[in-house]
């Protein structure tokens, strides 16, 4: 029976295909520099974080080859991959079986992190204990095993998936026409969900606690404003893959059941490979083995340059700002200034004036 390969939604499909061709040059450019920084700092492979996170790039890099067909399909306006129909048919599952394993191991690999930073945190001795490199990498062996060997039964009649052309998406997924597959899957999917959610929210409050019980003990420390910073990689990591991971698994789950809208569904789409961008961009940041290449990378072209007001400003002023917001070298400088006023003669004017001095200088260490 022939199939039908031409588009018949009510959206613009160069529009979606123009945004998924910035996306995929965007995520092949990101995920391409983290990986490569990762390779080349051998020492961090030592840890157990180093190899779930390579592993999310690599995924994240097996989802972009779903852009390259779908993107030319979209500017057709029909699925121009192949001659013949079995042809066409074999491109098409193809690209929809590297969505649906890539999504599959994008997730159970976050789900994976977060048993990982939830060990860390939470319990030092058992992550000491069980997570070492070895175990890490074995875990991430058995993810891609397992997905690779499941979702390619989707290329046999009567596994319960079917790979096809969605008309009115203009691109290929995978339908359930199981309800058993129908039932693992959404199982399956809300394990994975369930295990981020309950370590994730662990951990926040375990740390939460560890902070406050260390600000009260310790003070204020230039160690204590960076931990707050755990704040920020807690919530824009739920942030990100909140808003653009969540409606692409809401509407491909629909999908399954009933068609979905076309306009929706494409725009969870856009943002779910959104995440696959942002991602990579939020590890570089955070992960010090990468931060550190990137920011020697930058500091190396700034010196190259030609010296100029501006820059010199800035490396006058810098010493002054952590003189004045770090406490340990802020205290010794008015400590200096305290003895140095009191060392002058004292006399009514200069007592006075020595007393609201020292009261300003402590005033101003406190603060």
């Amino acid at each position: 029976m022939e199939r039908n390969y031409t588009f018949t939604g009510d959206f613009s499909p160069e529009a979606v295909a123009g945004v998924l061709s910035i996306e995929m040059i965007l995520a092949l450019i990101a995920n391409g520099v983290v990986l490569v920084i990762t390779i080349y700092q051998r020492k961090s492979w030592k840890q157990s974080s180093t190899i779930f996170f390579t592993s999310l790039i690599l995924a994240h890099l097996a989802l972009t080859l779903y852009l390259p067909f779908s993107i030319a399909a979209l500017a057709a306006r029909e699925w121009v991959v192949g001659d013949t129909d079995e042809e066409k048919q074999g491109t098409c599952g193809f690209t929809a079986f590297v969505i649906l394993f890539g999504i599959y191991v994008m997730l159970m690999t976050l789900s994976l992190i977060s048993i990982d930073r939830f060990l860390f945190i939470v319990k030092p001795h058992l992550h000491k204990r069980f997570m070492s490199p070895r175990v890490a990498l074995v875990l991430v062996i058995i993810v891609w095993s397992f997905d690779l060997l499941f979702f390619s039964t989707g290329f046999i009649d009567g596994s319960g998936v079917e790979f096809r052309y969605i008309d009115y998406l203009g691109v290929c997924y995978a339908f359930t026409t199981s309800p058993v597959m129908a039932i693992f899957r959404f199982f399956f999917a809300s394990l994975i969900f369930i295990i981020i959610i309950i370590t994730s929210v662990w951990t926040f409050c375990f740390t939460r606690k560890f902070i406050n019980n260390q600000s009260m003990i310790v003070g204020e420390s230039v160690y204590a404003s960076k931990k707050k910073r755990l704040f920020g990689i807690f919530g824009l990591m739920m942030l990100v893959y909140g808003i653009c991971v969540s409606p692409g698994i809401f509407f491909s789950t629909l999908l399954a059941i009933v068609d979905s809208p076309g306009v929706f569904t494409m725009t969870a789409l856009m943002l779910f490979f959104l995440a696959v961008v942002l991602s990579p961009v939020i590890q570089a940041y955070f992960r010090p083995e990468i931060n550190s290449v990137i920011v020697n990378i930058v500091c190396r072209n700034m010196l190259k340059k030609k010296p100029n007001p501006a820059a010199t400003s800035i490396v006058v002023l810098s010493p002054v700002v952590q003189a004045y917001f770090r406490p340990e070298i802020n205290s010794v400088i008015v400590n200096i200034a305290y003895h140095n006023i009191l060392k002058k003669k004292p006399n009514s004017a200069t007592t006075s004036s020595s007393s609201s001095a020292a009261v300003d200088l402590r005033v101003s260490s406190c603060t």
